[in-house]
């Protein structure tokens, strides 16, 4: 029997289909686009579009054999409402700007804090679900009134497909509407801030079941798949596949954003964790990501769009220039103000490493081995933070996502982090959501288990760290970076 897991970024979506038979397969069946659209002046999801293409890659999946159950993942932060069983209106999208137009409002009230103290949560340069309910109850009360139901996308999506509605724990914990101590929603907080908290369901820990497909969504299938709630934010998804072992739980999940960070038993809810600007997320089994957010490939993937149509810009192009560029040339804060702004991203990473009296890079080669070397950077100091304020230590950094395939980066990061990288799988995501669910249908134990499967199936690659006077260097320089931003 099949667990399909449907993997929904904020671009597109993935859907694969994990099977236990002797081992542990898991393969890709379906792909479809997924950006917000705009309408009446908002910008929101497509639902009809989304649930077209989970239906696509039920169809797909069922043709290649039985699939026994479907869970979705998804990015953070967005939510959809309810009325009376009924999606009310298109969910907002986080990218929408009236979303982060009352959080002042919300800073007069509470500091940040004891906000932190009431939910784990220290994201600050990224909207989130707080801000958004806070902006729906106070600016679109009459929208609000009329909804009965608030669900995290994941948990919405499964609703419409014929689940029953539910919280669950990993996606509620990104929210800074829940208390990670106990699990359930920040009541104390909500009501300082006067945010109603009759319309959220109760939380319920990753891989609860909500009930079987509708036979009348299902399009031409055999299978009646059951929905089950996975662990349904892609971090806890993506850190659950990720073969722990050694000393220490360290991992980096990599996309357009990187989540540095190291699971823990219980959450770290303290004055060192909050200057650190670490959050507490939770995972499945108990577990707690305490992690940062940096920005990651959001840079390079800026400039290959720049880059459109004026030559190679092939992945593997960029790849093989940057490793032919001399190293250790100019850093750039991935996260610094200057790259929220509009204008095409060569032009600013240039122009930041003007301001700062560094030699801008040249072409793209030069450009590239930058744009790596200062992630790899970046995440090496954000690692150091985390794993001291944490008081923890660990022999090896875990590394999901797309830059398992970049070996020039995993070179680079094993060195600037003075720990062996082990790199895979490549689809975390995805590779976690089956997980789950085959323990909520009782074909794994628990996810520990799941884990041995990973190590057998997809067996890291290991990079050895190398260079490390180098990179001494480059980390002092990104702390004279971090503290003295340039201008914007």
């Amino acid at each position: 029997m099949g667990h399909l897991a449907i993997d929904l970024g904020a671009n597109g979506g993935k859907a694969y289909v994990g099977r236990f038979d002797g081992g542990l397969t898991v393969d890709e069946v379906h792909r479809f686009d997924n950006r917000p659209v705009e309408r009446g002046g908002r910008y929101v999801w497509d639902v009809e579009h989304l649930l077209s293409g989970i239906v696509r890659s039920i169809e797909r999946a069922d043709a290649r054999g039985a699939v026994e159950t479907v869970g979705i993942d998804t990015w953070g932060v967005d939510f959809g409402l309810l009325a009376d069983g009924s999606l009310l209106r298109a969910p907002t999208s986080y990218r929408d700007p009236a979303v982060t137009s009352t959080r002042d409002e919300i800073l007069d009230r509470l500091t940040r804090r004891e906000i932190f103290e009431a939910t784990g949560i220290n994201h600050w340069n990224t909207p989130n679900t707080l801000w958004q309910y806070h902006h729906l109850v106070t600016r679109e009360r009459e929208t609000f009134e009329a909804a009965d139901r608030l669900l995290m996308t994941p948990q919405l999506l499964s609703v419409l497909l014929g689940g029953r509605p539910a919280g669950e724990r990993t996606i509620a914990s990104t929210t800074q509407m829940l208390d990670p101590r106990s699990g359930t929603w920040a009541e104390g907080l909500l009501d300082e801030l006067d945010l109603p908290t009759g319309p959220l369901p109760a939380v319920e820990p990753a891989g609860a079941t909500l009930g079987t497909l509708d036979p009348d969504i299902a399009g031409d299938t055999e299978s009646t798949p059951e929905l089950v709630s996975t662990a349904s934010h892609d971090t806890a998804a993506a850190v659950a596949a990720l073969p722990f072992a050694g000393e220490g739980r360290l991992f980096l999940s990599t996309g357009t954003w990187f989540i540095p960070g190291v699971e823990l038993d219980a959450p770290r809810i303290d004055d060192r964790a909050f200057a650190a600007g670490a959050s507490n997320e939770l995972g499945v089994d108990g577990s707690v990501r305490f992690l940062k957010n940096v920005t990651g490939f959001f840079l390079l993937e800026e400039c290959r769009e720049a880059w459109d149509g004026t030559g190679p810009l092939a992945y593997e192009e960029l790849v093989a220039a940057a490793r032919e560029a001399e190293p250790f040339g100019p850093l750039v804060d991935p996260d610094a103000d200057r790259f929220d702004i509009e204008g095409e991203m060569p032009a600013r990473i240039r122009a930041y490493c003007e301001a700062t009296g560094q030699r801008p890079p040249g072409d793209r080669g030069e450009l590239t081995r930058c744009i790596f070397e200062s992630l790899a950077t970046r995440t090496a100091l954000a690692v150091e933070e985390l794993l001291d304020v944490a008081g923890v230590d660990a022999d090896r950094l875990h590394l999901g996502g797309g830059g398992v395939r970049n070996d020039l980066f995993c070179e680079l990061l094993a060195s600037a982090v003075g720990r062996p990288v082990f790199a895979g799988p490549a689809d975390a995501t995805a590779i976690g959501n089956v997980l789950t669910q085959a323990v909520a249908t009782g074909a794994l134990d628990d996810v520990a288990t799941g884990r041995e499967y990973v190590r057998e199936a997809f067996a890291p690659t290991e990079y050895e760290p190398g260079r490390e006077a180098g990179w001494a260097d480059a980390k002092s320089r990104m702390r004279d970076l971090l503290a003295n931003p340039p201008e914007s």
